[in-house]
């Protein structure tokens, strides 16, 4: 069948620039002040898309807010960082809560130790800013994994070291922050990424991420379970997943993956394959269950200077531009290509919540440093599962993040 829907996020920046001295780095400025640093930050989106063909009807999509985080980030005489930024999305409806609430003493290069709410170190793509993706969504065994004991809004501490050629962090995590979350979750999270090769046009970077969370979480007189679920690889608000294990009863649970990335000139290509162990709890004995699933993906950056890699994140940016112009980057702005194909596989023994296959192709413009302008192509398959669906999306969207 035949069916399409509009989705989009409005987004107020919610920070106010007070006339002040300033040192400016691109088009918003940066706030100095008796070494006392201030940076605005906000990444809001507005989203438009749809299905123009799905197996069976697409019930949920319509107008919807999927991010709305707005704040800053602060450093103290270099010795010191503090993140403070909100999160007022998905919108209608959804439930505020701190998306960053942290404290970095950065004093005692190279490392640096963190504890509050923030994203703990885990995998390429999952450090990469929600900005800075080459995709307007992560791939599904990128953000499936993460949810496990990292990504957003988690509390925790955190040990790490990095330098040019490497980058290393060890987590001790807790829960999730905001309404509703379940904070008694206890695990460890660690990252080791190294780069053997980099020179002005070739750079390799190999890395290492592993989880494992030894309590899961469970509610009053509940026990401890989770769920393993992602939307295709573009939400454009739909109130069901297709990837859906449902609750599963657990001892412990963990992932660890490999990761890859290898840059020539322009191009970027990129990679991750995750394998999931999770302790089913059956009356007094333990099924084992394994998940997995990997991505593959070739960046291209036609116009502009192409991404290049942070230490800090292990991460890549987005691309740049060389003259240093805040606006139309050689007349035209920046512009990127990319294609992903990915896999995620939910299916194991008495669990069955879906396979999916993707193949996305995106096209980036920034037409000044803190506006992209996204629209991505996507087909995808999922066998088994609750849903099992064959379809067709396609979604653009305009972003603001500094």
């Amino acid at each position: 069948m035949r069916q399409y829907a509009l989705r989009f996020s409005c987004a107020c920046l919610g920070v106010s620039l007070i006339h002040t001295p300033a040192a400016f780095a691109g088009t918003i400025p940066t706030f100095t002040f008796n070494g006392i640093t201030i940076k605005p930050y906000a990444t809001d989106q507005l989203d438009i898309g749809g299905f123009p063909q799905t197996s069976q009807p697409a019930p949920g999509v319509g107008a919807r807010g999927g991010r709305i985080r707005n704040g800053a980030r602060v450093t103290i005489h270099n010795q010191v960082e503090l993140g403070g930024i909100w999160d007022f999305g998905p919108a209608p409806g959804g439930q505020m809560r701190l998306f960053e609430g942290q404290i970095s003493y950065i004093g005692l290069k190279p490392f640096v130790f963190t504890a509050g709410i923030f994203k703990p170190s885990f995998g390429l793509e999952s450090m990469q800013a929600q900005g800075d993706t080459a995709f307007i969504e992560r791939s599904s065994i990128s953000t499936i994994t993460r949810n496990i004991a990292a990504g957003i809004e988690r509390q925790a501490v955190q040990i790490e070291a990095h330098g040019k050629r490497y980058h290393l962090a060890l987590s001790g995590t807790a829960g999730t922050a905001g309404p509703g979350e379940n904070g008694n979750q206890r695990a460890l999270v660690f990252r080791l990424v190294g780069v053997p090769i980099r020179t002005k046009d070739l750079f390799f970077h190999v890395g290492f991420s592993g989880e494992w969370a030894f309590k899961v979480a469970h509610g009053h007189g509940q026990e401890p379970s989770a769920t393993f679920s992602d939307y295709p690889e573009m939400n454009v608000g739909l109130t069901s997943k297709y990837l859906n294990t449902g609750k599963v009863d657990l001892r412990s649970v963990g992932a660890f993956g490999l990761e890859a990335a290898a840059a020539w000139k322009r191009l970027l290509f990129q990679g991750e394959a995750y394998e999931i162990v999770a302790n089913k709890a059956i009356e007094n004995t333990t099924q084992k269950l394994h998940f997995s699933g990997w991505y593959a993906q070739a960046s291209y950056t036609l116009v502009g200077k192409p991404r290049s890699w942070k230490s800090r994140t292990a991460a890549f940016s987005s691309p740049t531009c060389a003259k240093n112009q805040n606006y139309l980057c050689n007349g035209i702005g920046l512009i990127e290509a990319s294609a992903r194909y990915s896999e995620a596989n939910l299916r194991s023994a008495s669990v069955d919540g879906g396979q999916q296959k993707a193949w996305s192709a995106n096209l980036n413009w920034w037409p000044m440093d803190i506006l992209k302008i996204a629209l991505q192509y996507e087909y995808g398959t999922i066998k088994g599962g609750r849903i099992p669906e064959n379809f067709h999306a396609v979604l653009s969207m305009v972003q603001i993040k500094f």
